[in-house]
């Protein structure tokens, strides 16, 4: 059986901080939109975008594009299979790199992220917090360790994903069906919940912020590419930040109350006050707004919570 290197990176980097559950019903259409990586380096911020839509953390699409064109221009557009040069590509990092080069190459290359980390500090008894430097550190070398004396580098660290996805679980781990029991420190010495230790969770920063939905006579919707850090270069709707505050570029007018709802973004629990409202001035034109047709809605690239918000919309079907 033959792996897709590009196929492999696609699904490493889509795996990143979302569930499988979700990656499987976006990995299929963005295949589709972009089925090689000539047609991903040439492809725009906005058509990337509009494919990754709903998907979350929106700078992995825009590195993954970039990229595809690193590997066009510096690779002769073959991604290369040693883990150093996968590193000289732009967004991909030391997981991502042993992936693509252990599991479309079978090279021997190891692989270490959260829950790999929990499977080899339960085998080597490496009593760290889990994410913490010092856990990784001592899980790489273990990984790298493992994955020299192995037949098959493929095989071996799709099986430690299968294992951590499976078996060897965060709570109540299925130790009577683990083919490692055998080896492992934490099963012999009944420590399998107390290793790895604990992360120290990031506080979660709550927020309130009020959205806007704003509609022409032809029924389009007014959105904002808003600029910044989170969620940059994506169409968001009218909120709290740019409306109704002194100096602000838009001004809403008789703004009533729809609905309510949360949602969460990244580290942040939004509650989102969702108001109809009438444009009363756009007071600064600086070139980000735009009118979009709803029906259009799926090509231009959006966060979750716009469609979420939208159902509250004061017509049927959602549409302003």
């Amino acid at each position: 059986m033959t792996y897709d290197p590009y196929h492999v990176w696609l699904s490493e980097v889509m795996l990143q901080q979302t569930r499988m559950g979700v990656v499987l019903r976006y990995y299929g259409p963005f295949l589709t939109a972009f089925p090689d990586l000539a047609s991903l380096a040439k492809a725009s911020d906005d058509e990337v975008l509009a494919s990754w839509s709903g998907l979350g953390y929106y700078r992995r699409a825009r590195m993954l594009r970039d990229g595809a064109r690193a590997v066009a221009g510096e690779f002769g557009g073959v991604v290369p299979e040693a883990v150093p040069e996968l590193m000289q590509i732009t967004g991909i990092g030391r997981y991502t790199a042993g992936a693509i080069s252990s599991i479309a190459y079978d090279r021997q290359a190891p692989i270490v992220d959260g829950n790999i980390a929990r499977i080899v500090a339960r085998l080597a008894g490496i009593d760290e917090p889990l994410g913490s430097p010092a856990l990784m550190r001592a899980a790489w070398l273990e990984s790298e360790r493992l994955v020299k004396v192995c037949r098959s580098p493929r095989q071996f660290n799709q099986g430690l994903m299968e294992l951590g996805a499976l078996v060897c679980t965060p709570r109540t781990p299925n130790c009577g069906a683990c083919p490692l029991r055998s080896h492992c420190f934490a099963f012999r010495n009944q420590r399998t919940e107390a290793l790895p230790r604990k992360k120290i969770r990031m506080e979660t920063r709550r927020m309130n912020v009020d959205l806007y939905i704003v509609s022409d006579k032809r029924g389009r919707i007014l959105m904002r590419r808003e600029p910044g850090a989170l969620m940059n270069a994506m169409m968001h709707l009218p909120h709290g930040d740019t409306s109704l505050l002194t100096g602000a570029p838009l001004r809403i007018d008789e703004p009533r109350l729809l609905a309510t709802f949360r949602h969460t973004i990244t580290t942040r629990l939004v509650a989102f006050s969702v108001y109809a409202g009438r444009l009363g001035s756009i007071i600064r034109d600086d070139g980000e707004y735009e009118w979009i047709d709803v029906r259009d809605l799926a090509s231009v690239p959006h966060p979750s919570y716009v469609e979420k918000a939208l159902r509250f919309a004061p017509v049927v079907g959602g549409a302003p």
